[in-house]
C-alpha cells in the first residue's frame, strides 16, 4: 500500500459517518472564525487607539529640548529654531510639521479650576498635523480674528459648564517665576474620541501668549509627520544629529504604554488563540476515539492482512487532519466578508462610549485584520489537529487483531 491510497482511505472514512464529522468540522469553522474575529477586534481596537493618539497630539516625531522634559519649565524652549526649520522644510521625509508654545496652568472660571496643559498653536500649520480641526462638535476652529479664543475637549466643556463664548482665566507661572493670568474666550468644542486627551488638553492661538509674554522667545514642541512608517526611525536619528541640545523622540518612546501594548498584542493572540484551540482538540479527541471504537473489527482485520503499525497511525492522523482542512476555508471565508463587510460600514459602541473613550478609542469600530493572522491561525489550527490525532491513533495501534476479529 502506498501513501496515495492511504490519503485517499482517510478522506472516504472521514464521510462514512457524515453527521459525526460535519459536527466536528462546524466546531472547526466556529472555532476559528470567532477567533479570527476576537482577533480583528483586539487589533482594531488598538490601531484605534495609536491613530488617535498619533493624529491628536502626538504626531510621529516630537523635538523638545532637553531640558523641557525634567520640569516642563516654560524657560526650557528648543534654541536655533531658524536652523531648525531649514532642515524640516527641506527633508523629503517630512510631510508636515508644527510648532507649538506648552504651558501648563490653572483654568477657572464661575463653575471651579481645573489643572489644563495649554498647547499654543498656529491653526493653518496645526492642521496638517493633527485633525483636531476635524473633530469639533460645536463652534468653530479658530476662525475668529481675536487672538484670545479658545478650543476646549467635551469632557472639560462638561466639567467646568464651559459652552461657546465663555470667558475663562488661565494662571501660570511665566517665564520669570511670576504668576501671570491670560483671559480666553471659547470658541469650538471638540470630541477626539480619546477622553483623558479632552479632559486636560486645550488649543490656543501662539500669538495670543507671545504677546502677552514678550520674555518667551522661541517654541516648547515641534510635532513632525512623515511621509512614510518606515523613515520615522532614520529621520529622528538624522534629527538627533543637528543639535546636541534637542531631544528628539518618535511617538513608541512618548507613549510607551502604547507601544508596549503594540508589541504585546500579536503575542497575546496567539496565546489567547491556543487556548481556544485546545479546548477544541478535546473534542476533535472524543470524536476520533469514538469512530475507532466503532470500526475495531475493521481496523483489527487491516491488521490482519498485513497493514503495518505506522499506515494505521497515518490513515488515523490524516482522517483528523482532514476534517480541519475541510473546515479552515469555510472559516477564512465567513471571517473575510465578515471583517470586509465592518472595516466599511463600522461596529457601532456608543453603548459602551464613555469606557472606550477614557481607552482612547472611538465609538464606531472600523475592523481590520492583517492576512497573516489568516495564514497563521490556520496553521496552528492544522497544528492542533495533528496533535490531536496522536492519542485515537496510538488507541488505534493498541487493538489486538485476533479479539477485534472474532465476532467477523
Amino acid at each position: 500500500m502506498n501513501l496515495i491510497t492511504l490519503i485517499k482511505i482517510g478522506w472516504r472514512n472521514i464521510w462514512r459517518n457524515k453527521k459525526r464529522s460535519l459536527v466536528v468540522i462546524l466546531s472547526i469553522v466556529l472555532g476559528l472564525y470567532g477567533g479570527l474575529i476576537i482577533a480583528s477586534l483586539m487589533i482594531t481596537l488598538n490601531t484605534q487607539r495609536m491613530d488617535t493618539a498619533i493624529n491628536t497630539y502626538l504626531a510621529d516625531i516630537q523635538i523638545h529640548d532637553k531640558e523641557y522634559s525634567k520640569e516642563y519649565s516654560l524657560s526650557d524652549t528648543i534654541s536655533n529654531i531658524q536652523y531648525l526649520e531649514e532642515k524640516l522644510k527641506t527633508d523629503p521625509r517630512i510631510k508636515s510639521y508644527s510648532k507649538r508654545a506648552v504651558i501648563n496652568g490653572m483654568l477657572s472660571n464661575s463653575t471651579g479650576s481645573y489643572g489644563v496643559n495649554v498647547l499654543g498653536i498656529d491653526p493653518e500649520s496645526e492642521i496638517k498635523v493633527t485633525n483636531v480641526y476635524s473633530k469639533l462638535i460645536e463652534g468653530d476652529y479658530f476662525e475668529s480674528k481675536r487672538l484670545n479664543t479658545m478650543i476646549v475637549g467635551e469632557k472639560l466643556a462638561n466639567k467646568l459648564n464651559l459652552k461657546l463664548r465663555s470667558k475663562v482665566v488661565i494662571a501660570f507661572q511665566d517665564v520669570n517665576g511670576d504668576i501671570t493670568s491670560l483671559l480666553f474666550r471659547v470658541e469650538g468644542i471638540f470630541k477626539s474620541g480619546n477622553g483623558m486627551f479632552d479632559d486636560y488638553n486645550v488649543f490656543v492661538k501662539n500669538n495670543s501668549i507671545f504677546s502677552n509674554m514678550p520674555n518667551l522667545n522661541s517654541y516648547h514642541e515641534i510635532p513632525i509627520l512623515t511621509t512614510d512608517e518606515n523613515a520615522t526611525q532614520s529621520l529622528k536619528f538624522d534629527l538627533q544629529k543637528i543639535d546636541n541640545s534637542l531631544e528628539v523622540k518618535s511617538w513608541d518612546e512618548i507613549a510607551v504604554e502604547l507601544a508596549y501594548a503594540n508589541k504585546m498584542l500579536s503575542s497575546f493572540l496567539y496565546i489567547f488563540m491556543l487556548i481556544v484551540l485546545s479546548g477544541l482538540s478535546f473534542g476533535i479527541i472524543n470524536t476520533m476515539l469514538m469512530a475507532i471504537l466503532e470500526r475495531k473489527k475493521e481496523i483489527g482485520m487491516l491488521m490482519s492482512i498485513g497493514m503495518t503499525k505506522i499506515y494505521i497511525f497515518l490513515m488515523i492522523c490524516f482522517e483528523t487532519v482532514f476534517l480541519s482542512l475541510v473546515a479552515i476555508p469555510f472559516s477564512l471565508m465567513i471571517t473575510y466578508f465578515t471583517v470586509d463587510y465592518f472595516s466599511v460600514s463600522g461596529i457601532d459602541l456608543s453603548v459602551v462610549g464613555s469606557g472606550l473613550e477614557n481607552f482612547g478609542v472611538g465609538t464606531i469600530l472600523y475592523l481590520k485584520l492583517p492576512i497573516e493572522y489568516y495564514l497563521n491561525l490556520s496553521l496552528l489550527v492544522i497544528l492542533i489537529s495533528s496533535i490531536s490525532s496522536i492519542f485515537p491513533a496510538i488507541r488505534a495501534l493498541k487493538i489486538n487483531p485476533v479479539e477485534a476479529t472474532k465476532s467477523i
